[in-house]
């Protein structure tokens, strides 16, 4: 399997004079593209250890920890 010919790049940008809003927009973007990677991993036994699903679950319970901070800009960007 040639890796560089299944590549992909993934590019966030984000478009503020504000560091908050601009970190809680990527932490946004980040826990969409990990739950989507979770999603398309590819399936094993439920008993295997996979460094990967415990990565991404990891981030992803962090993020979700911290949803409050996330939303709150995504509410400022509605209000404009």
């Amino acid at each position: 399997m040639d890796l560089e010919s299944e590549a992909q790049e993934f590019t966030v940008s984000v478009r503020t004079n504000d560091i908050h809003e601009a970190i809680a927009k990527i932490g946004t973007a980040l826990a969409a593209l990990v739950d989507e990677a979770l999603l398309s991993h590819e399936p094993h036994e439920i008993d295997e250890e996979c460094e990967f699903e415990e990565f991404a679950r990891d981030l992803l319970r962090v993020l979700t920890s911290h949803s409050d901070a996330l939303a709150s800009s995504e509410e400022a960007d509605t209000d404009v």
